[in-house]
Parts: structure tokens; sequence; C-alpha cells
């Protein structure tokens, strides 16, 4: 567990071998790709340290494996080793996200081992999103934790928040909802996930807790992010994208109005009722920048909605607004 894992995507034989043994000789673990396909299909894979690239192979160029490297798992630095040293080609790779550029030949194999250092400080963004895979790592492994922390997610039902009560149930964890009261208004997020996704545990807890210090700063004025469904799913699927989490999660975001008899939403996925499905856009993960819409619903008080997944998994929400009266207790959200 100690060996650092190093992913070679190199065509030339020789010198992907040589630089292979020289890597293993002091203490890697690596793993040799002959091209830009083989490699990405080896960081989803191996899910490596570091990214040792050429840039010039068949198939796919160097720059485009470094670009979608780079754009989904931007918490694995990729060096480029390349016998390609124009400006215009070190500054390109750089640009779509390289970390480091060493040139060939290579005649003191140790700077290929100083870059993978320097490249690996755990320092500015890089270090949180390894702190984010280790935890997606724990999960995995350890059934307990992750049932556990699905268990502790569950709202209590039900429930009081403010002037808003709530009641719902679900005959599965993987069907999870939360709520935001916000001035005038209730933000209702709903996520379905898929009892076969490896990290389903993580991901429901990467949710709330992507949401939950947003919304924390939301109630100190510090952003307008809860006051739009479209807003809550893109800041969502932005960072999920950005997770290097190979998933498409069903999500939506339903602000119910105080003032109005309307519900505002916003879909990602979701498949029911007929009225959510008519406004799916893409689901969460698939693409980092998708541009949601938000969408209008006349209701009426109390406010009730199921949601069936494709399995037959059921939620059934019902929201009524409650007159405020003297001494009445309320549960604080997050």
């Amino acid at each position: 567990m100690s060996q650092r894992k190093i992913l070679i995507i190199e065509d030339e034989a020789v010198f992907r071998m040589t630089l292979g043994a020289y890597l293993r000789s002091k203490n890697f673990l690596v793993l040799e790709t002959r091209s830009g396909v083989e490699g990405l299909a080896g960081v989803a894979m191996f899910q490596p340290d570091v990214v040792l690239c050429d840039l010039h192979m068949p198939g796919m160029p160097g720059h485009q494996v470094i670009n979608c490297i780079h754009r989904r798992y931007p918490y694995i630095p990729v060096i480029v080793i390349s016998g390609m040293v124009k400006f215009d080609d070190i500054t390109r790779a750089l640009r779509e996200g390289a970390c480091d550029y060493l040139p060939k030949p290579i005649t003191d194999w140790n700077v290929v081992t100083e870059a993978i250092q320097e490249c690996s400080l755990d320092n500015g963004p890089t270090s949180h999103y390894k702190e984010l895979q280790q935890h997606r790592y724990l999960l995995r492994k350890d059934d307990y934790t992750a049932t556990k922390l699905m268990q502790i997610m569950q709202k209590p039902s039900p429930m009081q928040l403010g002037q808003w009560q709530i009641d719902f149930s679900s005959t599965t964890p993987l069907l999870y909802v939360d709520f935001y009261p916000v001035e005038n208004a209730l933000m209702v997020v709903i996520v379905e996930l898929y009892a076969g996704m490896l990290d389903v545990a993580f991901v429901a807890a990467m949710i709330k807790f992507l949401l939950d210090p947003l919304y924390r700063e939301y109630k100190q004025n510090e952003n307008q992010l809860f006051d739009s469904p479209r807003r809550v799913l893109g800041y969502l699927n932005s960072h999920i994208c950005q997770s290097g989490i190979l998933c498409n999660i069903n999500c939506s975001a339903l602000l119910l109005s105080d003032k109005t008899e309307m519900v505002h939403f916003a879909n990602a996925g979701l498949s029911s009722p007929h009225w959510l499905k008519k406004a799916a856009n893409l689901s969460l993960g698939l693409l980092p920048e998708v541009a949601y819409q938000n969408f209008n619903k006349e209701i009426s008080y109390p406010f009730e909605m199921t949601i069936q997944s494709e399995i037959d998994h059921e939620l059934v929400l019902k929201i009524s607004k409650m007159q405020h009266t003297k001494g009445a207790t309320s549960v604080v959200a997050p």
C-alpha cells in the first residue's frame, strides 16, 4: 500500500520498458500502456498517483489524452515526457492540464523521480481531491461503515422545519431526500441512487457535504444558490464531474413557495412523476457543463408527490404549510 502508482502512456516500446524498469527499481508500482486509448482505460482501472504521457502517439494524440484525464480526474497530475520540444507543444500541454514537461532523450533519470515528487505535493486543490478519494476507497471497502452512513443521513419523519410540516416515506435509502428552508420557501433535493453503484454511500454523502456548507453560506447572505433549483443542480453536477467518479445520478431540486401556490423545479434525470419527467435534463455526472432549466407548476397544499424508481422503489412525500403558533418547536436544517 506504500507504493506510489505510476501509469506510463508511451508508444515507443524501448523507452517505455526502460522507463518502467527504472521506476520499478525505485519501488514504484508501474502500469505500462501503449496508446492514448489504453492509457485512459488504465487511468480508470489503475487509479494512478501520477501519469507519465508522451505527446506524439498514433490514434489519440497526447494533448487530447491529457485533456481527457484533466477533465475527468483533475486530482491526478500528468507529466509529459516527449521528444516534441517546440514551445507551442509545451504550452499547449500545460494548458490542457499537464503539471510538468520533460524533454526526450532522458539523460539523467533522477529528473523523472524529482518531477513525480514535485507533482505529488499535497497542496492546493489537488490535496482536497486526494482526500476525497481516500474517503471513497474507505466506504467502498467497508460495507458496515457505508451502511451506517446511509442510515445516519436519513431524515426523521414526520418533521417540522419552521412553518413547513414534512412527512415522507421511502422503501429504500437509495431514494434520498433532503430539505433546506429558505426565505419564504423550501428547497427539496431528491436523489436517486443505484444498488449496483460501487460508490453509492460515498456519492450520497458527497451530495450532502457539498450542499450543507453552501446552505450555511446562503443563510449568511454569501450566495444565492438556493434561490434557484437549476443553480443547485448545476453546482452539484460540476463538482461530481470534477470528483472523477464515473457514474450518473438522477436528481431533482424543487423550490416550494410560501407566497404563491407554486413549485419551481429543475430535473436531472428523475423519471417520475410525469410532470417532472417532461422537464428532465441529463443526469448529474455525465457532462461537466449542462444548462439546467427552471420550470414552474401550480400546486395546492398539502403538496404531495410520489417518486418511483426504475426498479419499483418508491418515495412518497407530503409537505404542508403550518400556521405559526406560540411555543411551536422546529427542527433547524444543517
